[in-house]
Parts: structure tokens; C-alpha cells; sequence
């Protein structure tokens, strides 16, 4: 009777497994869902399968959904054994990556990220072949995961980043070999060898990268190779409650700096803090990248400054920015300044203006240069109304003026507007270019703040150099030749009113005709209350008398030739 019930049992056994090997096929989807459960996997479709043996299966256009990623491929050949080996040996992939979900968001788990998931379930296979995979951008990777270590290529026109990775749950140390990133409108940065590591927890990311004989250029940045010999970061972030906190380290580097960036939920304030010890002035300049500043490259400095600098930028009020500065120098001093600089400014020089083939001589020497005390005061508090009006009161900047440029040029991803200051143009003109980068930029802020705090040129003399070689027409430089091509006089001769009129044309002096009556060629009397309003200037630094204000008016200002002429009609 045990005989029988043996061979029964047995023979129930082997159409038990012929019956699934014959339908294996249809029983497919019920062992993926239970598959995809123990994932986490939030869908599987693909159009056919096929079973050769029992632990290969290949699968026709299969699409995976996972968070955030959908993985798309067509062919995916899957052998099943006790290590879990699972080798993939062509195929076209499609990633979709989305934000991270909102209970990610509302928890601050590093851990939910799409991106720390994927590393999680790479970490679980033990071994993974992938050859010419297609990428979004047309980037192509092939890699081969033995264990814990994997290699790598990825690959597009004019980009290749090779290496080896050791991928752990919670964890990945990489090396890059020699290699370059490039991107379709001809940015790129290369390096010799790159190294690091990421380490995600539930609350906390750590993150280090450093780089040897790294190479960037970016459009936006400067329009210049810019370069380090070595250089490297490590980051932090941690989550505390509602709270989110980054903090940025540099590394390799002559400068100790902290940058530190804060938040809580979606729509609260955002806190931004940088943070420098005491240090040389000579590190500051060295912890740039080579080509990042060009005057000031060529400086030796002496003494210490420490820096603290913090922002505050609210959502709720999109049009505020709270900024602190505190810049405490020591012992400054100018060892060596080769090239055009702050000191050359101070005795006369030859000036070539942007886009012009004009070399203007500034100084006494020539017969067009005002000294500060020949310059009209209307004239020059009708330029401060228009450009700077708190010029002689301020140390370079203009701190509201300032943050909104800095906002509208965050919102717009561009350099829209630069809120300069008098010192922050004649810096423009006579030591940087004009290029719209960050590089010039911070130079400019740099050299603007060295100029107005440690007086390496007077007000007045900064005043005068402006009023000299700034544009005032279609190349018209400087209040002599200004006050020559509009009214036919020389400066002294001016009128108050021509006065207000030529402060006013700044900054576009080009589209003065927009501000004349065509026929007549007097200004337009719409202008009446810009004019009143500095006259009323004027007379609160005490150069018109307050019953002379009404007196001042557009239609007392007429260009002359070679400025305006009749039209043909009048003539």
C-alpha cells in the first residue's frame, strides 16, 4: 500500500511539473507580481515572452515603472540560479526620472530618492552585463557588475566617462579614468582622474568628489577656458524634523570655506550662508579657477580678510531678498600689480573704448579732459540723480539695487541687469570687459569693493574719470564732447536744464532723438516732471534756489547740429 501511494505521489509530482512547464508560460504574470511585490515594482508590461529552459526567460518590450523610473527595453534576457545572475546582452533603454514624492519631500528620507533606490537594487545582483545601452541624449553605456564592483563606459559625441564603481546598499565609491563631458551647445569639463564616494542613510547623504588637471568652460561662466589642478568637494545633507541642510565644503583648495544652505517644507524661507576664516588675501585669489580673474591674477596682496555672508530669500514675498554682509580686513597692502590696475588709474592713460577703434587720451594732456572741480555741478548731480544718487554716501554698492538685479537675473537665467553702481562701471570700462559672464561679474564686485574700501581712488576722482570717458552719444565720449555735439558749447556753458537733459540721457545715450520733439528738436515737454524732480535735487544740495524750480522746464533745452537738424520740409 506504501508502494502505491509512493509511485501515486510521484507520478502526481511529474505531471505536477509537466503541467506547469507546459503552461509556464500563462503562470508568467503571477510570478512577476509576486517578484515585483518583494521589489516594490510599481508595474510590468512587456509584449512576449519566451521560456528556452527553465532558468532563462527572454522578454520582448518590457517596460518596467518604479517611483519615479520607467525602464523601457527591447529584448531582456534573464538566466534564474542560486547567485541570482542576471545578464543582459542588448537592449534600448528609456529612464524617466521625476521628482521625488511628496511623502519623500514632507520626511526629508534621503533613502526615497529615485536615484538611492536604483543604486539599493543594483546592489541586490550579483552579476549584470549590459552592452550598448541607449540613453536619453543619445548617451550609450555597457557595463558588467561582478559582485560589487562595476565597470562602466558611457559614452556620446564628444563625451566619455569610464571607470569602476563598487556599489554597496547604501553606498558607492567610484574612480573615473582620464575623460570628458561635453553638452549639445558646447559646454564641457574634463579631467584626468576623478574620485569619490556617496552614502545615503534614511536622514543623511554624504557626498565627496575630488578631481585631478580639471577643465570647464561654460558660456555663462566665462568666455575662457577655466582650469584647476586639483580641487574637491564634499557635501552633507541632513534632515532634521522640517528641516533640510546642505552643507558644501572645498577641498584641495589654498581657501577654508563652509557654504551652508538651509530649508524647511516647500514654501518657506531658504537661508544661504558663506562662511571664511581669516585667511590671506593671496588665497582668495588662488582658490579660483585658473582664467576665472584676469586684473586681479595679476595682484599680490598682503594682509588677512574674513568673510561671512548671508541670505535670506522668502517664496511667499517673491520680490524681497535679505542680504548681511561681514568683511573684516587686516593689514591690506599691494605688494606687486602688474597690467592695468586701481593705482594706474590715478595718473593719466590711454583709453579704448568698448566697440571702438577711438583711442582717447585721459588726462590734462588732453584738450577735452575736465578735472573734478571743472565739471559743472549740474551736470554732475544730474548724473548722480540718473546713475547713482547716493554715490558720495555709499562704499561701491547699491544694496537694494543689487538684490532685485540678482533676482531678476535668478528668475530669468540670465544677466538682465547688473545694478551698477559709478565705481562698478568705471571698473567695467577701464580694468574688465564687457562680457556678460560670472566671472566678470564677481571680478567686477571684487575689485569695486578693494577700490572703495581701502580708497585706492578718491570719490572725486572717480567721479571725474566717469564723467570723462563715459558714452554719451553715437561715439561721443565724455561731458566736452557731449556738451559740443548737442548744444554747440563748451561745458561751463551748459544751462541747468541742458544739464538735467544730458544726465538724463544715461544710460542710452544712443536713443537721445526719443526724448526731442522731431520738428522743433527741443525735448519733449513730458519730461517736465523728471526735470522738476532734479531740480529739486539740486536745490537740496543747495545749487537753485527753491522759487527757481518751476523755471525749469524741457522746452528751455534745443539740440543744435551736429545732433539734430531741420527736416527736409522746414528747410
Amino acid at each position: 500500500m506504501k508502494r502505491w501511494s509512493f509511485l501515486l505521489l510521484f507520478a502526481g509530482f511529474l505531471l505536477g511539473i509537466t503541467w506547469l512547464w507546459l503552461f509556464r508560460l500563462s503562470l508568467l504574470p503571477f510570478f512577476i507580481s509576486i517578484i515585483a511585490t518583494w521589489y516594490g515594482i510599481d508595474r510590468v508590461r512587456y509584449t512576449e515572452a519566451h521560456w528556452k529552459r527553465p532558468q532563462e526567460i527572454i522578454f520582448y518590450e518590457l517596460q518596467i515603472d518604479k517611483g519615479g523610473w520607467r525602464l523601457s527595453t527591447d529584448s531582456l534576457r534573464i538566466k534564474l540560479d542560486i547567485s541570482r545572475k542576471i545578464q543582459i546582452r542588448r537592449g534600448t533603454l528609456e529612464a524617466i526620472l521625476s521628482s521625488p514624492t511628496k511623502s519623500a519631500l514632507a520626511e526629508r528620507d534621503f533613502s526615497s530618492y529615485p536615484l538611492l533606490r536604483a543604486l539599493r537594487l543594483l546592489s541586490s545582483i550579483d552579476t549584470l552585463e549590459w552592452q550598448e545601452l541607449c540613453l536619453p541624449q543619445d548617451f550609450e553605456l555597457s557595463l558588467l557588475k561582478e559582485g560589487d564592483t562595476c565597470r562602466f563606459i558611457l559614452s556620446r559625441a564628444g563625451s566619455l566617462i569610464r571607470g569602476v564603481a563598487e556599489i554597496k546598499a547604501s553606498s558607492v565609491n567610484f574612480s573615473l579614468q582620464r575623460g570628458s563631458y561635453r553638452t549639445a551647445k558646447g559646454d564641457y569639463m574634463s579631467w584626468e582622474q576623478m574620485e569619490g564616494f556617496v552614502e545615503a542613510q534614511p536622514m543623511e547623504i554624504l557626498m565627496e568628489v575630488c578631481a585631478q588637471q580639471l577643465t570647464i568652460y561654460h558660456r555663462y561662466l566665462a568666455q575662457r577656458v577655466l582650469g584647476y589642478s586639483q580641487v574637491g568637494l564634499y557635501i552633507h545633507g541632513k534632515a532634521e524634523k522640517d528641516t533640510l541642510r546642505l552643507q558644501i565644503d572645498p577641498l584641495l583648495l589654498p581657501l577654508t570655506a563652509r557654504l551652508s544652505v538651509w530649508g524647511h517644507k516647500r514654501g518657506a524661507p531658504l537661508y544661504l550662508r558663506l562662511q571664511v576664516p581669516a585667511q590671506s588675501h593671496q588665497a582668495y585669489i588662488q582658490a579660483f579657477p585658473k582664467g576665472f580673474l584676469t586684473c586681479l591674477s595679476e595682484a599680490t596682496l598682503g594682509g588677512t580678510s574674513a568673510l561671512d555672508l548671508f541670505l535670506q530669500y522668502d517664496p511667499k514675498l517673491e520680490d524681497t531678498l535679505e542680504m548681511r554682509v561681514d568683511w573684516r580686513p587686516a593689514g591690506f597692502a599691494i605688494y606687486h600689480w602688474g597690467g592695468r590696475n586701481p593705482l594706474t588709474l590715478r595718473e593719466s592713460f590711454l583709453y579704448q573704448p568698448y566697440a571702438s577703434n577711438r583711442l582717447l587720451w585721459i588726462g590734462p594732456e588732453s584738450p577735452n579732459y575736465l578735472s573734478f572741480y571743472q565739471i559743472t555741478p549740474y551736470v554732475l548731480h544730474a548724473v548722480l540723480h540718473s546713475e547713482d544718487g547716493i554715490f558720495f554716501y555709499h562704499e561701491g554698492f547699491q544694496k537694494e539695487r543689487f538684490l532685485k538685479a540678482l533676482l531678476e537675473n535668478w528668475r530669468c537665467r540670465c544677466f538682465r541687469r547688473g545694478a551698477g553702481t559709478i565705481t562698478m562701471q568705471l571698473v567695467r570700462n577701464l580694468l574688465l570687459t564687457r562680457e556678460k559672464t560670472l566671472a566678470r561679474k564677481v571680478e567686477e564686485i571684487l575689485l569695486t569693493a578693494l577700490i572703495e574700501r581701502f580708497r585706492l581712488l578718491s570719490k572725486q576722482r572717480i567721479a571725474e574719470l566717469y564723467l570723462n570717458i563715459v558714452e554719451w552719444g553715437p561715439e561721443i565720449y565724455g561731458l566736452t564732447e557731449a556738451a559740443r555735439f548737442y548744444f554747440g558749447k563748451e561745458p561751463h556753458e551748459l544751462t541747468i536744464p541742458e544739464a538735467i537733459f544730458l544726465g538724463m540721457l544715461l544710460p542710452s545715450p544712443k536713443a537721445y532723438l526719443f526724448f526731442v520733439d522731431k520738428e522743433r528738436g527741443c525735448a519733449l515737454p513730458n519730461l517736465k516732471t523728471h526735470f522738476q524732480t532734479i531740480a529739486r535735487f539740486l536745490v537740496l544740495q543747495n545749487y537753485l534756489a527753491a522759487d527757481s524750480v518751476e523755471a525749469i522746464i524741457p522746452e528751455r533745452v534745443c539740440l543744435q547740429p551736429p545732433a539734430w537738424s531741420l527736416p527736409p520740409s522746414l528747410n
